[in-house]
């Protein structure tokens, strides 16, 4: 159906695939540019990253091309990262916007909106959303790409089991260990407690919360699994991403001697775990390697680097950094397996994609996961942080060679979308009538 171009929405995002959730912030917006008339406020996550907002100008560039108007940002005050770099960690800069909201400054061009919408569940984009939708006296929406908090005790608790081992992995005399180890301690107690203080405040307040996949609302639990309006799932791949994938499949005639670790190198996505994984994987298959894509910092490759070297794989590991999409896509497709040990997800594109490329993957048993692809076939699942049981169903899959991968059977992009469009244009239009 046709929606009104005299609907003015205000999106509040960080349109980049370098950051979190930005490749689907990035699609929303240009169907959004479509349909209404759209203006767009960067919060301080990317606006006070000089390095990521450099590298999405190109983006920006193009949204511009496509009529959306940039009309602010959220910063913070310059002692934050002036306090990392004394501190030498980004501990403050992550909890002093949490403990004091209001530091954040907040700098637009005022107009007469009819909506406002958020498409990332990072306290940047929420926190700013809010300020400007009782700014505005606007209706406003929220979409969760993934849970901003975590309900289940023992899931959150996992997630920080993945830190300690990233710490203990890179930490080098007793001391340091047992500081990193401290420092993880503190902050995920910290964060168990300010998620939710803040989280639930300030997302009671929106007119709509939005859920990518129904893993969010699950996550959140109690009361969430009503208060939150679930996609099943709100992300798929586009016309674009399957013919990609026809081609490379067409040309990729044979699997290399690799596998590939999924989602960026993160802890949360269980970079420790695949690491510490594969080490045994090298052994039981001495000429495999590993290859691990992504953007990283420099200080984060090193410490990469520095882990390969402890686990005696570093002659075995390949780190791309940042490659094309494509490109990308090509080095799932020649991998003999995906190893996907992530935390934290609410449906991973990296899965869907390699059953589409025709590699099997072997992930941990999180309700993301389990709920979406607990029954594809090329899919194995173990539990949540077993790192014994993460090697051996993957001896497993690789000794069996070659498997046929199916897909779960999605809405496409298009219908997607038309439902987040739909959605979109009924917030607007509340104000609009009201007028």
């Amino acid at each position: 159906m046709p929606w009104s171009r005299e609907l003015k929405v205000l999106v509040v995002a960080s349109p980049t695939p370098a950051s979190g959730g930005g490749l689907r912030a990035l699609r929303s917006l240009r169907e959004y540019a479509k349909h209404f008339s759209t203006s767009l406020f960067i919060p301080w996550g990317l606006w006070g990253n000089e390095r990521l907002l450099s590298g999405s100008t190109g983006y920006l560039k193009e949204l511009r091309s496509l009529s959306v108007r940039l009309v602010g940002f959220s910063r913070l005050p310059k002692l934050v990262p002036k306090l990392r770099e004394v501190l030498g960690t980004r501990m403050l800069e992550i909890f002093l916007p949490m403990v004091v909201p209001s530091m954040a400054r907040i700098e637009a061009c005022i107009a007469d909106y009819d909506a406002v919408v958020v498409l990332h569940e990072v306290w940047d984009a929420v926190y700013s959303g809010r300020v400007l939708a009782e700014l505005l006296d606007a209706p406003s929406a929220v979409l969760l790409q993934l849970p901003p908090f975590y309900d289940s005790r023992e899931r959150f608790l996992n997630i920080v089991k993945a830190s300690l081992l990233w710490r203990e992995l890179i930490g080098g005399n007793h001391v340091e260990r047992k500081l990193f180890e401290v420092e993880a301690i503190v902050r995920s107690s910290a964060e168990w407690y300010l998620d939710r203080l803040r989280y639930e405040k300030v997302l009671g307040r929106y007119t709509l919360v939005l859920g990518v996949s129904k893993a969010v609302a699950a996550e959140m639990g109690g009361a969430w699994l009503d208060k939150v309006k679930c996609f099943d799932p709100g992300v798929s791949l586009d016309d674009e991403d399957l013919e990609v994938i026809r081609s490379i499949r067409r040309r990729v005639k044979e699997k290399g001697n690799y596998v590939v670790l999924g989602g960026r190198p993160s802890t949360d996505k269980g970079l420790a775990e695949a690491l510490v994984s594969f080490k045994f994987l090298s052994r039981h298959f001495p000429g495999i390697k590993l290859v691990v894509t992504g953007r990283m910092s420099p200080q984060t490759f090193a410490r990469i680097k520095k882990v390969c070297r402890k686990l005696d794989i570093e002659s075995k590991t390949v780190l791309t950094g940042f490659v094309p999409r494509e490109e990308r896509l090509e080095i799932v497709a020649k991998a003999k397996l995906m190893l996907y040990p992530s935390h934290v997800d609410a449906f991973p594109y990296a899965v869907l994609e390699s059953l589409h490329l025709g590699t099997p993957v072997v992930a941990y048993r999180i309700p993301a996961i389990e709920m979406y692809f607990g029954k594809s076939p090329g899919v194995e699942l173990v539990e949540e942080g077993d790192i014994e049981a993460l090697t051996a169903k993957s001896i497993e899959v690789l000794e069996r060679g070659a498997e046929p991968t199916k897909p779960p059977h999605l809405r496409c992009w298009r219908e997607i979308m038309s439902e987040e469009l739909e959605i979109v244009s009924k917030l607007a239009s509340q104000r609009s009538v009201a007028r």
